[in-house]
């Protein structure tokens, strides 16, 4: 059933269809490059088809979990929001959950309550398919935040703090071209110079992921979710999926016997600000507990050696600290100060841990 906002919108439940990527590509780049923050700092994610299909094309995506906005003069798709489902484990206790993901509206329609009422109509779609709370990921400076805030209000259930994280992990190849889509300080362009280079790796021990390295990479997920107190679980077809995909890049550790004993895995987006783009990686999990600190930062400096054999001009991810940062920053990785929460709708009245000692989360 759609919502009247107003006699010129109307929101919706829709099916997500292949042949609707490239539009909902335009859209969400369009509303990303219209941010203030992006316009004045730069740092966006824009989309593209295959960014698109590593978000919302996985085989386990619900594609009735969709909302749209519909500006009723011209029926042009002004408004968007996703949802990607993942089961959320807190304490040993696995509840059915989902992010709402990629809220966006277009530029000429933003200000009359859009996203607002999108949020709203994914909450009831969630609740009504047998969820039991969805979470989203908030900076402060971007306006999600006020918009989850405003739902919670509305609705009336809860919006509770999950997690705070206050650092991101960079890794620079190009400084150059990073510093055409990002603003940085001159002493901070010095930095980044400073620590372009690789060290290369060579040892065989280190190498690209193979198809029949997959069941051996998914017991040592399985491993690091039951050693946290909260975290994502990944299921087993959507991992394949994701190291099937040509713009995902894993690299791996072999020990002695020749098992796969740890793995990085990140995957290709594109950096925009200031009316360009470049290809970078996002940095989605790093499987690395059982390694030594040397392996680790040869493994991280492999990994950066195969992304720059791909054309990524750097690498980002929040940092969640599940896995140790010192290694590396031996490999020339920068750990900088920027706040990120995660909160939960609490809708099912989860009893959260006051304080998590341990945690793990994967980007996609």
């Amino acid at each position: 059933m759609a919502v009247e906002t107003s006699e010129n919108y109307k929101i919706e439940q829709f099916t997500l269809e292949e042949k609707d990527f490239g539009r909902f590509v335009e859209l969400i780049t369009a509303a990303f490059l219209a941010d203030e923050a992006a316009q004045q700092e730069g740092a966006t994610i824009v989309f593209n088809e295959p960014t698109f299909r590593i978000m919302f094309g996985a085989p386990s995506i619900n594609r009735e979990l969709f909302v749209r906005a519909i500006y009723k003069p011209t029926n042009e798709i002004v408004g968007f929001l996703g949802t990607i489902n993942k089961n959320l484990s807190i304490d040993g206790k696995v509840y059915k959950s989902a992010i709402p993901s990629w809220l966006c509206v277009h530029p000429k329609h933003q200000k009359q309550g859009l996203a607002k009422t999108m949020g709203e109509k994914m909450l009831e779609l969630g609740q009504q398919a047998g969820y039991e709370a969805g979470f989203s990921f908030h900076e402060p400076e971007q306006h999600g935040i006020d918009t989850s805030q405003s739902v919670a209000r509305e609705t009336n259930i809860p919006l509770m703090r999950l997690v705070s994280l206050n650092k991101y992990v960079i890794r620079i190849f190009d400084t150059e071209a990073a510093a055409q889509v990002v603003k940085v300080k001159w002493y901070e362009k010095l930095v980044f110079k400073l620590k372009e280079k690789i060290k290369p790796v060579h040892s065989p021990v280190f190498r690209l992921y193979q198809p029949d390295d997959f069941e051996e990479i998914f017991n040592l997920t399985k491993e690091l979710v039951a050693r946290a107190d909260i975290s994502i679980i990944p299921e087993k077809e959507v991992l394949k999926w994701m190291l099937g995909n040509p713009n995902v890049l894993c690299v791996i550790h072999e020990n002695t016997d020749g098992q796969v004993d740890g793995y990085i895995l990140a995957w290709e987006f594109l950096l925009a600000g200031f009316g360009k783009k470049i290809p970078f990686g996002w940095l989605d999990s790093a499987h690395v507990y059982k390694l030594r600190k040397k392996e680790i930062r040869d493994l991280a400096n492999f990994l950066s050696q195969e992304a720059v054999k791909r054309g990524w001009k750097g690498l980002q991810t929040p940092y969640i600290p599940y896995f140790n940062a010192k290694p590396f920053v031996k490999a020339n990785f920068i750990f900088f100060k920027k706040k990120l929460g995660i909160d939960l709708f609490n809708w099912s009245g989860i009893e959260l841990p006051k304080k998590a000692k341990t945690m793990y989360f994967y980007w996609r």
